[in-house]
C-alpha cells in the first residue's frame, strides 16, 4: 500500500525589521509552489495558523510551532531561511521536533546600484547550520540555489524519499517465519541489537501455525483464495503444477498476506526449502514472490536482516515500486563487470521482462527473466555490534539463460562491488529495485543512529 509523508514547512525571518516581510513572502511563496508540483505522495503542513505570515521570527514562537507540528504527526521538516534567519529558532524546532531537516534558502539577489544587499540568506544558513551540528542534529542541506533551479526539486524529491526510510525504520516490524537453515550460519540477526537499537521489532510465527493455518483454508477455500488461484492461472503457466498444490500455494499466500497485515508488518522473513516443503510438497519460492508482487516483500532462507532491506527498499519509493530477494552467484562469463542476480524462484512476475514464457515448475518456482532497466542494489546487515548498508546502483544487461528467476547486473567497477561484500559484513543476499535511489538510501542512514552508509 502507498505511504505517504508529511512533511511540516518552516519558513525563518531574522526579526520583523531586518528585512521587508514583503520580500520574505516572496521567497516562501515561491518555493511553495513548487513544492506543490512535485509529484510524490507528500502531504505540506504549513505553520499559517500560528505565527504571522506562516514565517518564524522569534524564539518564543518555538513551542507553538512544535505543538502545531507535532499534532499534524509530521514524518520530516523542511526549514527555509527567506532571508538571513534565525539560527536560535532553527536548531530549537529542529531539536524538539527530533526529525529529518532539510535546510535551505533561495540564492540571494544582486545587491541594488546602491550597493544594498536585501537578504544575506547564504549567509544566515552558515550560521544556522553550525548551531544544528552544535546541537547534535543531523540535517540535509539544498545547495544554496533559486527556486527554479532544477537542484531544489530534486533535492527536495530525494530527502522526502529519505525521510520516508527513516519513518519506516522508525516503526518496523517484520514477521519471522520459522529458522534460518541449520548449515546458514551468514543470515543470523540480533532480535535485541535490532529492538534496542533500531526499534525494529521481529515478531515470531512458529511453522506449526503457518501449517495448520493454510490447511485450514485449503480444506474450505475462501473467496479470496479461489481469486487467488483465478490471478496466477491467468499471469502465468501452471500445467506443471497440480490443482492440489495450486490451492495450497494460494492458501499460503493469503494466509500470510493476513497476519502480515493484521500484525502491521512492513515485511518477512520466511524458513524455505529447509523445511516448508516436507509439509506442503513443493518450497515456497512462488509465495514469496506473490507476496512481494502485493506489496509484502519477504526474505527466503529465514533471514531477517534482508528483510529490513527489503522493506527500506519499498519506502524509498513509498511503497508503489517492487523489490527482488536475490543472490549474488556468479561473474558474468564474458562481462567482467557483470554479476547474475538469481533465486530459486521468487522474484515477482509483474517484475518479469516481456516477450518470454512465464510458467510455474513442480517444485512451486516461478521461472522468468526481469525486464530490463536501472538497478538499486542494497543490503543492511551487521556484524559484532556495528550496522552499515551496502548501497549500489547498476544496470541489467544480457547474459545466458538461466533456471528459476534472474537478471544479469553491469556495474560501473564489479571488482570495487566484490571487494566491498567480501570486506563488509555482508553476505550473498541482497535486494534489488529498479530504479537509481543511492543517494536517498544514503541520507536516509544520517536520521537512523548506528547505521552507517557504505556505498560503492
Amino acid at each position: 500500500m502507498q505511504t505517504t509523508l508529511k512533511l511540516g514547512v518552516v519558513p525563518v525571518k531574522r526579526g520583523t525589521g531586518f528585512t521587508s516581510i514583503e520580500n520574505a513572502l516572496i521567497s516562501k511563496n515561491n518555493a511553495f509552489a513548487v513544492l506543490a508540483k512535485i509529484d510524490h505522495p507528500v502531504e505540506l503542513v504549513n505553520i499559517d495558523s500560528v505565527v504571522p505570515d506562516g514565517i518564524a521570527t522569534d524564539p518564543h514562537q518555538v513551542a507553538d510551532i512544535v505543538a502545531h507540528l507535532q499534532a499534524k504527526k509530521i514524518d520530516a521538516v523542511f526549514i527555509m531561511h527567506t532571508d538571513f534567519g534565525s539560527e536560535e529558532v532553527v536548531a530549537k524546532t529542529a531539536r524538539a521536533l527530533g526529525l529529518p531537516v532539510l535546510l535551505w534558502g533561495a540564492r540571494d539577489d544582486s545587491p541594488t546600484t546602491e550597493g544594498v544587499r536585501i537578504r544575506d540568506t547564504q549567509c544566515g544558513i552558515f550560521a544556522s547550520s553550525k548551531v544544528l551540528q552544535r546541537f547534535g542534529v543531523p540535517f540535509t542541506y539544498i545547495e544554496n540555489c533559486h527556486v527554479t533551479d532544477p537542484v531544489f526539486a530534486a533535492d527536495v524529491e530525494n530527502f522526502c524519499r529519505a525521510a520516508n526510510i527513516a519513518k519506516t525504520m522508525r516503526s518496523l516490524k517484520i514477521l519471522k517465519v520459522g529458522e534460518r537453515p541449520s548449515s546458514f550460519l551468514s543470515v543470523m540477526s540480533n532480535e535485541d541489537e535490532l529492538l534496542s537499537r533500531f526499534g525494529i521489532e521481529v515478531i515470531p510465527m512458529p511453522v506449526a501455525c503457518l501449517v495448520s493455518g493454510v490447511k485450514a483454508l485449503c480444506a474450505e477455500p475462501t473467496l479470496a483464495v479461489l481469486e487467488h488461484i483465478k490471478c496466477m492461472k491467468s499471469r502465468f503457466a501452471t500445467d506443471q503444477f497440480d490443482d492440489e498444490k495450486l490451492t495450497t500455494l494460494a492458501a499460503l499466500v493469503c494466509f500470510i498476506r493476513d497476519e502480515m497485515n493484521a500484525l502491521e508488518t512492513a515485511a518477512a522473513s520466511i524458513e524455505c526449502w529447509s523445511g516448508l516443503a516436507q509439509f506442503f510438497g513443493f518450497v515456497p519460492c512462488q509465495a514469496i514472490g506473490e507476496l512481494t508482487g502485493l506489496g509484502l516483500p519477504i526474505a527466503c532462507e529465514g533471514d531477517v536482516n534482508g528483510a529490513v532491506t527489503a522493506a527500506l527498499l519499498h519506502a524509498v519509493d513509498y511503497n508503489r515500486s517492487l523489490s527482488f530477494f536475490a543472490d549474488l552467484t556468479v561473474r558474468h562469463p564474458s562481462n567482467d563487470n557483470a554479476e547474475l542476480l538469481w533465486h530459486c524462484g521468487p522474484f515477482p512476475q509483474a517484475l518479469a521482462g516481456a516477450g518470454q514464457k512465464l510458467w510455474l515448475d513442480s517444485g512451486g518456482r516461478g521461472n522468468w527473466q526481469l525486464k530490463d532497466g536501472l538497478l538499486t542494489i542494497a543490503r543492511f546487515d551487521g556484524v559484532c555490534g556495528e550496522y552499515s548498508m551496502f548501497i549500489g546502483e547498476a544496470k541489467t544487461t544480457q547474459g545466458p539463460k538461466s533456471t528459476g528467476t534472474y537478471v544479469w547486473m553491469e556495474a560501473d567497477d564489479w571488482l570495487k562491488w566484490e571487494r566491498k561484500l567480501v570486506e563488509g559484513p555482508y553476505i550473498h543476499h541482497v535486494v534489488g529495485t529498479y530504479g537509481h535511489y543511492g543517494d536517498a538510501l544514503a541520507e536516509a542512514c544520517k536520521y537512523v543512529k548506528g547505521l552507517c552508509a557504505d556505498r560503492v
